[in-house]
């Protein structure tokens, strides 16, 4: 009868990648980005360690983030292959999408994507298997 006890399914997130901005769950994202933002499009963390950086991590979703400026935040760094055993690691894996151009981006390996403002990069060393990606700001991009 009454489900108290049963266990509130968490919504996988789809990002989806422009040349400029990013959506989570059609929500905006864009780079630099704050604390508040990130906690409003992703929840409440699961974890904050404070170490020589800041972290934030969201371990239902396989997201987490390092930063020094809680008003300037880089990049979020999504996990898919648990052999990264880090503290930093999240406890659960990214099971979402990642959509580029209208397809998705799967396990396979890429080094890293310009798009605009916004950059994909692996996470991994480049002869490694990829342990996720990194979407944040391009530091090669230069407005015209």
């Amino acid at each position: 009868m009454f489900n108290f006890f049963k266990k509130k399914k968490e919504k996988s997130l789809t990002i989806v990648c422009d040349t400029d901005i990013i959506h989570i769950n059609n929500k905006p994202l864009t780079f630099p980005t704050n604390y508040t933002t990130l906690i409003d499009i992703l929840g409440k963390p699961s974890r904050e360690l404070k170490k020589s950086n800041d972290y934030i991590i969201w371990d239902v979703h396989g997201v987490f983030c390092g930063y020094t400026d809680k008003d300037s935040i880089l990049s979020i760094n999504i996990y898919q292959n648990k052999e990264d055993r880090s503290e930093y690691n999240t406890k659960k894996q990214f099971k979402g999408k990642l959509i580029l151009n209208d397809e998705e981006i799967t396990n396979n390996e890429f080094g890293k994507i310009s798009l605009g403002k916004v950059a994909i990069h692996r996470l991994g060393r480049e002869n490694d298997t990829r342990f996720g990606f990194s979407i944040g700001v391009n530091r090669d991009y230069r407005d015209s």
